[in-house]
């Protein structure tokens, strides 16, 4: 009997390390993989929650941006562009005549640039002195004639006087128009 506990103990060992080997060849891959596939799923699911959320902080500040895009589009129509300017500046006087008002004089300032708190913005102020006699409706015309266009016209100062000769009005006036250059500023993007 002892041969054949031997035999049997050899035999229930053998198929243990049998079943032993088998167990280690086909689960034990499979809950590995079973293992690594829950947390591809908990790091998908996580990815996923970030993305959400980040999409989410793109809309929002790409909202702003068009708001700030939009309120910067608003405020520079207020601005004549160089060619704008010198176009009106030149055109005063048959703005003038067009209105029946008779230029007396029309003297151009030197342009002279503007103090702004930002360096990337320049702002050039056009300033011109002049003196017109016409009627006081044809002066109105000339006033709104003038002041009739997206860009801002400022009129500094307006001083009307009777002339006792014609019985017209002398007019008085400085007016301001104001460009605007943008440089444009890359420190502060990213290009990653």
């Amino acid at each position: 009997m002892n041969n054949l506990q031997k035999r049997n103990s050899i035999v229930a060992a053998v198929l243990i390390i049998i079943s032993i080997a088998l167990y280690n060849w086909f689960v034990t891959p499979h809950t590995n993989y079973l293992q690594a596939e829950q947390q591809y799923r908990r790091a998908m699911t996580t990815i996923e929650r970030k993305n959400k959320l980040l999409n989410s902080e793109i809309q929002v500040v790409n909202k702003k941006l068009e708001n700030l895009n939009k309120r910067y589009q608003e405020q520079k129509q207020m601005f004549f562009d160089t060619e704008q300017a010198k176009d009106f500046l030149s055109s005063i006087q048959t703005s003038a005549e067009k209105n029946a008002c008779i230029i007396q004089n029309l003297r151009f300032m030197p342009s002279r640039n503007v103090i702004t708190s930002n360096n990337d913005v320049c702002i050039t102020q056009y300033q011109t002195n002049l003196n017109i006699t016409g009627g006081y409706g044809n002066i109105v015309k000339f006033l709104n004639t003038t002041q009739n266009r997206p860009e801002k016209v400022q009129f500094d100062s307006i001083n009307i006087t009777m002339n006792n000769q014609t019985g017209d009005l002398d007019c008085g006036l400085t007016i301001s128009i104001y460009t605007l250059k943008v440089k444009e500023n890359t420190k502060n993007v990213s290009t990653k």
